[in-house]
C-alpha cells in the first residue's frame, strides 16, 4: 500500500530519534558508573523500556507532522465564482501618510485580506499611476497573486503621474472577456487625482458597463486637509517631503471624481474610506450576496486520506505509558 507524505518536509527531524536514543545509552552508562562507586544494596531503577516507548513516541509524532496519507479517493468538484479585477492606483500621491504608514500599504492590505475570503473567484491584478501595467492576468492562483501584489509601488509603473481613465481601457482590451458579461467586477483603489490629460473617465467607466462588468470605486485618503507625499532618499535613509518648486505638494481624496464615475455606470458602487482603516472583504462580501456567478466544468480530484491522527494517538499514548514501565 503506497504511503503518501502532505508534509515530506518534516521527516527531516528523524535525526532527533537516534541522538534521543544515543542520550538514553549514554545516561545508563553514568548511572552504572554511579551505582557501581555507591557500593552493594544500591536501589537499581530499569530505564530501558522508558527510553524505548519515549523514542518510540517521539518518531510517530515526527510521522504525524510529516501528514502520512493513504487509500487514494477521487472527489468531484465543481465550483462557481466571479472574475475580480483589482485596479490600484502605486501613483506617489498614493504614498501620502494620512492612513499609517501610507495609503498604497493600506490598500494592499485590504486586498490581501479580500482575496484571503475568496473560493473559486479568478482575480487579477492592474497597477497604473502615469500607465498602466498588468502584473496578473485572471488566475485562481492566489499565492502568485499575492506576490504581484506585495511587489508594487510607484516604480512598478513606466510612467509618473495618474491617468485613471486609461487604466481602465487598457483593463477591458485585456482582460475583459464578452463571453463573461455579468459575472466579472472591477475594484478600483484610488485617490482620485487625475493629474495627466487624457481620456475621459466618465467615457472610460462607460465601456466598461457595455461590457457587462461592474465597477465598484474605494476612494482612500483624507478629502478635507489632505496629506504631504513622504519621499525616502534611496542611499541615506533621510525623509523629504515631495516639493513643487519650494512649495511642498498636498494631495486630497477627489471624491467628486469618484462619484461620478460611479454614476456613470449601471451597477456603479462608490465607497469612500477616507482616512480610516478599511474591510474590503466586508465591503465586497455584502456587494456578492445576490451576484450572479459563473459556473465551471466539474473537476475529479485524487487525494489520499490523511491519517496523521493515528500516529499523533500513537504518540501520546507512548508518552504516558512510558513513565509506568520502570522495572526496579
Amino acid at each position: 500500500m503506497p504511503v503518501y507524505f502532505y508534509n515530506p518536509s518534516a521527516l527531516i527531524w528523524l535525526w532527533l530519534v537516534p541522538l534521543a536514543a544515543g542520550l538514553f545509552l549514554f545516561a545508563a552508562g553514568r548511572r552504572k558508573q554511579a551505582i557501581r562507586a555507591f557500593g552493594a544494596g544500591a536501589l537499581v531503577i530499569s530505564r530501558k523500556r522508558e527510553a524505548v516507548g519515549s523514542c518510540l513516541a517521539m518518531l510517530l509524532l515526527i510521522l504525524a507532522l510529516a501528514r502520512p496519507a493513504w487509500n487514494l479517493q477521487e472527489q468531484e468538484l465543481q465550483e462557481s465564482g466571479r472574475d475580480v479585477i483589482f485596479l490600484l492606483d502605486v501613483s506617489r500621491s498614493m504614498l501620502a501618510e494620512d492612513l499609517h504608514p501610507n495609503r498604497l500599504e493600506n490598500a494592499k492590505i485590504a486586498i490581501l485580506d479580500c482575496v484571503q475570503n475568496l473560493t473559486g473567484d479568478r482575480v487579477g491584478l492592474v497597477l497604473f499611476a502615469g500607465s498602466a501595467e498588468i502584473r496578473c492576468p485572471l488566475t485562481v492562483d492566489y499565492d502568485y497573486f499575492r506576490m504581484a501584489l506585495r511587489q508594487a509601488s510607484p516604480e512598478s509603473v513606466a510612467a509618473g503621474g495618474t491617468m485613471i481613465a486609461h487604466a481602465i481601457e487598457r483593463t477591458v482590451d485585456k482582460l475583459i472577456d464578452p463571453e463573461s458579461a455579468g459575472v466579472q467586477d472591477l475594484i478600483l483603489i484610488t485617490d482620485g487625482e487625475d493629474l495627466i490629460q487624457g481620456p475621459d473617465e466618465i467615457d472610460a467607466v462607460k465601456k466598461l458597463d457595455a461590457a457587462g462588468v461592474r465597477f465598484i470605486a474605494i476612494g482612500i485618503g483624507d478629502r478635507l486637509r489632505g496629506s504631504r507625499i513622504a519621499l525616502e532618499d534611496e542611499e541615506t535613509g533621510a525623509l523629504s517631503f515631495m516639493k513643487d518648486g519650494n512649495t511642498e505638494v498636498w494631495t486630497k481624496l477627489h471624491s467628486e471624481t469618484l462619484r461620478k464615475m460611479s454614476a456613470a455606470a449601471a451597477d456603479g458602487i462608490y465607497f469612500e474610506v477616507a482616512k480610516g482603516p478599511f474591510d474590503l472583504a466586508s465591503i465586497y462580501r455584502q456587494i456578492m450576496e445576490n451576484a450572479q456567478r459563473s459556473t465551471t466544468d466539474a473537476q475529479v480530484m485524487e487525494r489520499y486520506e490523511e491519517k496523521f491522527h493515528l500516529f499523533l494517538g500513537g504518540a501520546v499514548i507512548m508518552l504516558l505509558a512510558s513513565n509506568r514501565w520502570r522495572k526496579r
